[in-house]
């Protein structure tokens, strides 16, 4: 029979114009944004566009990309998940201490900018009571700025619950004020995997291919747990992230001040955690926690999307 296939074994960014002009043909539809170039960086449009993302992000269209990507590997029955790559992080974050308040991340300037990161909060609300409103298979929802996540479930447990599918996830340009410099909106399919233990619940996510090539590598796990004392519950968060940087901040050479980068990049982690926690409080509350203004629903719309969350 061989081996099972792995996650890990999958994604490969695509380095040539022409590996990610296949790749964005073979996953494009009406709402999709391709990978831009420093002509289209400087257009109109883009800035215009930028301007909407950090002074009226409510007004931009909401999106479900569809699932164009061939799935059949992940709903073998010997296919095996592989998770060492992002519990390697945990181990490596576990050495560092506390930059600020509940976070910690190693940056890696060898790369573009690889971060390997950790956050965790912890919030006054008993720990069975966050498991029953916070649907772990949906975390993702509460990412910082997410325009839409079309999901597909491959399996399940005996209760119902989702234990492995796949999420297409739209969302805009981390930090906002980057889509100013050339980053361009995220495009990232994830296979995840969702654990339920007594006392833990925990989603494993994994970058399987990014089709506008605006993500390298963004693996992560989210988990929600009883706080110590057993009065409330721990959030937290870990991840293993690497982004293009954004093309005009490569050619103003602003990419090769080291205290630059991470100077930004600290401010962006600690808002996406910030956010990303307090939309976790939100869903808690039965609030919503979607960026931008509902989409239109149509038929093709509905033929070409799997599970619409």
């Amino acid at each position: 029979m061989g081996h099972p296939k792995k996650a890990a074994d999958i994604w490969e960014y695509p380095r040539t114009k022409e590996q990610r002009d296949s790749l964005y043909a073979k996953h494009a539809s009406d709402e999709t944004v391709p990978m831009g170039n420093l002509l289209s960086d400087i257009s109109p449009k883009a800035i215009f566009k930028a301007i909407q993302i950090m002074l009226a992000k409510g007004t931009i269209k909401q999106k479900l990309l569809p699932i164009a990507l061939d799935c059949s590997a992940f709903q073998k029955e010997n296919f095996e998940y592989s998770k060492a790559q992002i519990e390697e992080v945990v181990d490596n974050l576990k050495k560092v201490p506390f930059r600020e308040k509940g976070m910690k991340w190693i940056i890696d300037f060898n790369r573009e900018l690889r971060v390997q990161f950790y956050g965790e909060r912890i919030v006054n609300i008993p720990y069975e009571k966050m498991v029953e409103r916070v649907d772990i298979s949906r975390v993702g929802d509460c990412f910082r700025d997410v325009l839409g996540i079309n999901t597909e479930v491959f399996k399940r447990d005996e209760q119902g619950r989702p234990t492995l599918q796949i999420e297409r996830i739209a969302a805009l340009a981390q930090p906002n004020y980057s889509a100013f410099l050339g980053k361009d909106e995220l495009d990232v399919y994830k296979l995840e995997l969702q654990e339920y233990h007594d006392k833990k619940v925990i989603n494993w996510m994994k970058t399987v291919c990014s089709p506008n090539a605006s993500t390298v590598i963004d693996d992560s796990y989210f988990a929600l747990s009883p706080s110590d004392d057993g009065k409330g519950t721990k959030l937290e968060f870990a991840a293993l992230q690497e982004f293009p940087l954004p093309r005009i901040m490569v050619l103003f050479g602003l990419s090769k001040w080291k205290w630059y980068r991470e100077w930004l990049t600290r401010g962006a982690y600690r808002r996406f955690w910030n956010d990303t926690s307090g939309n976790v409080l939100k869903m808690y509350a039965g609030e919503s926690v979607a960026t931008g203004k509902p989409r239109t629903v149509d038929k093709t719309s509905r033929d070409n999307c799997s599970e619409a969350r």
